[in-house]
């Protein structure tokens, strides 16, 4: 976001405003997106200048799953008004902790006033008969999100609750684990870890719990680098015939890995510094084709080194010379790279002199 002031807006509307430098669609036959006002976000303004309605439907936009019959024939199945727009986060001035600026685009999720808003953005849409009602619903289903680490079982714990005062709730689960890339696409290519069908029976005012667990020999020679794990979930309520359905989505850690020692806290500007790293391969998967690779901010140069094949339960180290032209704190990056798991980084804070003036005879 860029704070400015234009004549063009109306009074109240200077300020923050949002821009984006990688626009997903055109805005009148231009590949750009903004400046917006944050505030005519907030407040459902869609008539102010520029892009405002697109940016609004990217914070407050909500994920419809839709049933596709043999015919082709479509209908909406479930709704999901919260997952998107959760945390809007920035970098905060000043270091490297998560700045939450989600009370700046939208009222808290629920509130009367976020309500307002919806319903004053409703009456600008073109497709008001697209607006799904909500409806009520007895069964909640959580999804308990745990670290998952190499090499060790992955667990996702499935909890149901059943908030009817006088009936039991027989519950339908279809789930399915899968790889993608990065990027969240999933082809039908890719490897499925995990599928599970059962059928719960959860009584007035309980809960049940239902675990998903994927062994090390289920994911480890599957998961490619940069690879993430999919969970399609799908609930279905026979006696009301109410279903609920998302998708999650998480990595698989590997701890950090990586050790990173400097031959001094304290370095002189332009003056070589030592970095000793090393990297233990905690998992039984031989990494091939793995390299050190060392970046910063006002560190000279990024270094790559390449290390070859790591073997299982081994540790790989190397030192280099690095040298730094930027004064004050630095940060020094170092990510461990191979072909087979997701990518390890770590980092470590350095302090950068002025280097002592030299005398010339």
């Amino acid at each position: 976001g860029i704070n400015a002031e234009y004549g063009d807006l109306p009074k109240g509307y200077d300020g923050w405003q949002a821009v984006d430098a990688t626009p997903q669609e055109a805005s009148e036959s231009v590949m750009r997106c903004g400046p917006c006002p944050v505030k005519a976000i907030k407040e459902g303004d869609l008539y102010i200048p520029y892009d405002v309605g697109f940016l609004f439907s990217e914070v407050n936009g909500d994920r419809i799953w839709w049933k596709v019959e043999k015919d082709g024939d479509m209908a909406v199945e479930y709704v999901d008004k919260s997952c998107i727009g959760k945390h809007i986060s920035t970098k905060a001035v000043g270091s490297d902790e998560r700045e939450d600026l989600t009370s700046c685009y939208k009222y808290e999720e629920g509130s009367e006033k976020e309500r307002e808003v919806q319903e004053k953005v409703s009456h600008f849409s073109s497709r008001k008969e697209w607006v799904v009602k909500p409806t009520s619903r007895d069964l909640e289903v959580e999804i308990e999100r745990e670290t998952a680490l190499m090499g060790s079982d992955i667990t996702i714990p499935i909890k149901l609750t059943n908030t009817s005062e006088s009936s039991t709730r027989t519950v339908s689960i279809s789930a399915q684990v899968r790889c993608s890339a990065y990027t969240g696409r999933t082809d039908n290519n890719s490897p499925i870890l995990k599928t599970v069908h059962s059928v719960h029976e959860v009584s007035e005012g309980e809960s049940d719990t239902v675990t998903i667990t994927i062994s090390p020999d289920d994911y480890v020679k599957k998961i490619k680098a940069g690879s993430v794990l999919n969970l399609f979930l799908k609930a279905h309520v026979q006696e009301t015939k109410q279903v609920f359905a998302t998708k999650e989505s998480f990595t698989v850690k590997k701890g950090s890995g990586i050790t990173i020692v400097c031959s001094q806290n304290t370095v002189k500007q332009y003056e070589d510094f030592e970095v000793s790293v090393s990297y233990t391969n905690g998992t039984d998967t031989r990494l091939t084709r793995c390299h050190f690779y060392m970046e910063g901010p006002g560190i000279r140069r990024s270094k790559k080194l390449y290390c070859g094949t790591v073997q299982p339960q081994k540790t790989i180290d190397r030192k280099i010379t690095l040298s730094a032209h930027r004064l004050g704190e630095r940060t020094l990056l170092v990510k461990f790279c191979n072909s087979k798991i997701a990518h390890a980084t770590d980092r470590i804070k350095i302090v950068v002199e002025q280097a002592e003036p030299t005398e010339i005879e």
